[in-house]
């Protein structure tokens, strides 16, 4: 393996610091991993090492760390040197954490076994990212080859379809569909929005891909699933759990800048104006506020304090 070598050379981003902010303590986010952990800690063994894969700004590995229990030496990876620099800030003094970045190649990004190396993970987990990878089956492989023979690869997402969920557990994506479309709404009739409607049809369409970059479409269970079976693992039946949304803490989630840019591009595109990140951010608050009242009226599975959310849960185990 690589020596302990990546450090950031810029300060952490205002994205990475508003994503972590509005994650690292919000009720939906603590109680996702907490249920994910019980998994890890059925699948990890003493002094393993263990891949953080997608670990963003740490908001995961801090999570891992005070509850795992189990002593393990853990690799955070990320293709976001902006991102993975608040997660060095945090963790950087630990002798047990290292930091590792996925290169950009022609194609998209090294694998993970490009970047580590070949059977050297004795368990890969994610948590909240694979929803956002293009391309599973590359980054499958790139896992299965980084992990040693019957060994775990284990992920969770809020942001996966299925045909048998209720009707009323929301995905990740249908509450950023939802408030986008309101939002579109606002700005064709409140006057204070009146500037953004020039060419508003146009703009839908152009900004089209950067609200799918940031908020993908979710995908079928089936495709992960096949994409595990394609790259040399056996998965268990995914596990399907229920989790509450607080109002104000995904307002706050909602009100992240870089997020913005795929909940609402139409108004400043990736690269706003200081006017128009405010209109933007006024234009996302009314939105959402106007969600949550709908949910509260006609969700079932909604009430005077928040929404819930499906997150799927899925184990597979590299053949032998």
């Amino acid at each position: 393996m690589q020596p302990k070598n990546w450090a950031p050379t810029e300060p952490v981003s205002k994205g990475a610091l508003g994503y972590h902010n509005a994650v690292i303590s919000a009720s939906w986010n603590n109680d996702n991993l907490y249920e994910f952990i019980p998994f890890l800690q059925r699948a990890i063994r003493e002094n393993d090492v263990v891949v953080d894969f997608g670990a963003g700004t740490g908001a995961s590995a801090v999570r891992y760390l005070e509850r795992l229990g189990t002593k393990i030496k853990l690799l955070l990876v990320d293709n976001s040197p902006a991102w993975l620099a608040k997660a060095h800030e945090l963790l950087k003094d630990r002798s047990d954490v290292d930091f590792f970045i996925l290169e950009r190649k022609e194609e998209g990004y090294a694998g993970l076994d490009e970047v580590i190396g070949k059977n050297k993970a004795d368990a890969v987990v994610s948590a909240n990212t694979f929803h956002l990878v293009p391309d599973l089956k590359s980054t499958f492989s790139g896992i299965a080859n980084a992990l040693k023979p019957e060994r775990p690869f284990l992920f969770q997402s809020g942001n996966i379809q299925r045909n048998s969920r209720p009707e009323g557990i929301l995905l990740i994506e249908d509450t950023i569909h939802r408030t986008h479309d309101i939002a579109l709404e606002i700005i064709r009739n409140e006057q204070m929005f009146e500037v953004y409607r020039r060419n508003l049809d146009e703009q839908i369409n152009m900004q089209e891909p950067q609200r799918r970059k940031i908020f993908p479409d979710p995908r079928d269970i089936s495709l992960y699933l096949d994409a595990l079976k394609q790259t040399g693992f056996e998965h268990e039946a995914p596990v399907y759990k229920v989790i509450k949304v607080r109002y104000p803490d995904w307002m706050d989630f909602l009100r992240v800048k870089r997020l913005q840019a795929g909940i609402l591009p139409e108004i400043g595109g990736r690269y706003p104006n200081e006017e128009e990140e405010l209109d933007r951010d006024n234009a996302i608050v009314m939105a959402a506020n106007r969600l949550f009242d709908e949910l509260r009226a006609n969700n079932p599975f909604a009430d005077e304090e928040g929404f819930c959310v499906e997150w799927a849960y899925v184990r597979a185990v590299k053949k032998p």
